[in-house]
């Protein structure tokens, strides 16, 4: 694929600004960049999902297959493996073929052999085992005959994922093919697309999946992009060195513009120095000192001058962002009980769980897609009835709940009323001081929430925490659709944060850094004790 000059946007928005590069055989590309900056834009460009204004976008005898983000509520009633069969295209060519075949001559043998050559070309005899496999492999535990309609979101992305992936492809195009995604499902994936002798461009917040696929980086920080031909580390450590030189540069420049300024100054004390000396009457003085002023004027010139054109490159330094908490203190109970805790609803429930988290522990919840941990993580949390046993809630608990859906029913409550809702008599400084300790400016308070990307409402959501004085976090796959800035400050929270964590993630570096005491294994009910620690079981 050769794309060239591309520009594309949305009414008088330029999203895409001159894009061009070459996508070669077997390149497995990693798209990055914040949140914004166009990389679902270029994929829907790319996939013919949305107009370009300008460029060329060449793929001779190529075809493309994306990874769409839903599946429309036209095929609610489909099933499974007749939606995929529909998407994939075999499913309209296995009629065809039967057509041709019942009269059968030699009037139609040429379109029947053009027939064939296609299905041939989607291993149509195999492609039920194909399916069978590709759905094991995701861990979509449901029968192929089962309703779109009766699937959550993360099955639907499943059957999404499926079908990119049978389609036979020469170049695939994925959008964040991990989110919803378990574990078992996310290193299946990775096998599978290792091992394809395709071209690939993905888009993942997923760092470890990245560095697992990736063998060149397409960075996109403002509509235009970036090669690197680097892994993913390689490219991290890469933008390392750049940021420090950039930094020495910007530094050294600033050095230059003081030393030009105190020369510049002290040039025009000297200046208004002599000016100020009264004329000799020797002729032969009047005139060393007229040449004299004459240098130092021009000296002034030359100063100015180089200070007009000196370049102050522009450097905008890292802003360390420090997740601080005002925590009680260590009196008072702060634990939590689980005693034979069944909870569910109606057709599912989960095993009796038994356990205690003492405070400061961090606890993994772990399991499958649909086994149940969010489930637990709601009843916890008083969201949802139990069905039976007990949950005891230490008295001088304060649990703070960010949950991977950050929107909120009123889209009008601005950043400042979301913050302090729940709080009377807050010292306001003291907000300002946290908004700003989480990357915000004083004019931001009067945003609107629900218009904040999803990395912007994370950060406000753990403002509120520490202004709420939060000594227990819940977290249930914060992760998703986090650009890296917004990443890089969860792993620093879940590595530094010190009360009590109870986490659900299959980010596998964000489960690294939270370095948990113990995981619960949901569908079990088993817990395993990571490291040592004062967790006791009941």
């Amino acid at each position: 694929m050769q794309v060239s000059k591309l520009k594309a946007g949305f009414k008088c928005s330029e999203i895409l600004k001159g894009i061009s590069f070459h996508l070669a055989q077997n390149d497995k590309v990693g798209l990055v960049g914040p949140n914004g900056s166009g990389k679902s834009t270029l994929l829907k460009v790319l996939a013919g999902e949305l107009p370009i204004d300008s460029g060329i976008i060449k793929a001779e005898n190529q075809t493309i297959a994306y990874l769409k983000q839903e599946i429309p509520h036209d095929f609610d009633n489909y099933s499974i493996i007749d939606y995929i069969k529909q998407q994939t295209g075999i499913g309209e060519l296995e009629i065809k073929l039967s057509e041709l075949e019942n009269d059968l001559n030699s009037d139609n043998m040429t379109e029947y052999e053009e027939v064939l050559d296609k299905f041939l070309l989607l291993d149509g005899y195999s492609f039920e085992s194909n399916l069978q496999s590709v759905i094991n492999g995701l861990r979509l535990n449901k029968d192929l005959n089962s309703k779109i309609s009766a699937l959550s979101g993360g099955e639907k992305i499943k059957v999404l994922l499926s079908v990119m992936l049978l389609s036979n492809g020469d170049i695939l195009l994925l959008d964040e093919p991990t989110n919803n995604l378990d574990i078992e499902a996310i290193e299946w994936l990775e096998k599978y697309l290792q091992s394809l002798q395709k071209s690939i461009i993905v888009v993942s917040h997923d760092e470890t999946f990245l560095n697992n696929i990736v063998n060149k980086i397409f960075e996109m920080p403002d509509g235009k992009i970036r090669e690197y031909n680097l892994g993913y580390d390689e490219y991290l450590k890469q933008k390392t060195l750049e940021y420090e030189q950039d930094r020495l540069k910007y530094i050294n420049a600033l050095q230059e513009r003081k030393k030009l300024k105190d020369r510049l100054q002290k040039a025009k004390g000297w200046t208004n120095k002599g000016i100020s000396t009264k004329a000799h009457n020797d002729n032969d003085k009047l005139a060393n000192n007229y040449a004299k002023e004459r240098t130092r004027s021009s000296e002034v010139s030359k100063l100015t001058k180089a200070l007009e054109e000196l370049d102050i490159p522009v450097f905008q330094e890292r802003k360390k962002i420090n997740f601080f908490l005002d925590l009680d203190n260590e009196k008072g109970n702060k634990n939590i009980y689980v005693d034979n805790l069944i909870c569910g609803f109606e057709g599912f429930q989960t095993v009796p769980i038994r356990l205690n988290i003492d405070f400061r522990t961090k606890i993994s919840i772990n399991g499958s897609n649909g086994s149940g941990k969010t489930t637990f993580i709601k009843t916890l949390l008083g969201m949802i009835k139990p069905i039976s046993g007990s949950i005891v809630i230490g008295s001088d608990i304060k649990i703070g709940y960010i949950s991977q859906d950050t929107i909120v029913n009123d889209k009008n409550v601005s950043v400042y009323d979301f913050i302090i809702s729940g709080i009377d008599g807050i010292d306001q400084s003291l907000i300002f001081t946290l908004l700003n300790n989480f990357g915000f400016n004083y004019d931001d308070r009067n945003r609107k929430y629900a218009e904040l990307s999803p990395g912007e409402r994370t950060r406000v959501n753990l403002t509120k925490m520490a202004l709420h004085k939060i000594n227990v976090l819940v977290l249930d796959e914060i992760t998703n659709h986090l650009d890296k800035e917004a990443l890089d400050l969860i792993y620093e929270v879940v590595k530094t944060y010190p009360g009590t964590i109870i986490s659900i993630s299959h980010n596998r570096k964000y489960n690294e850094i939270l370095n948990a005491d113990c995981s619960l294994d949901i569908a079990t009910g088993t817990i395993e004790y990571l490291k040592d620690n004062t967790l006791k079981k009941k």
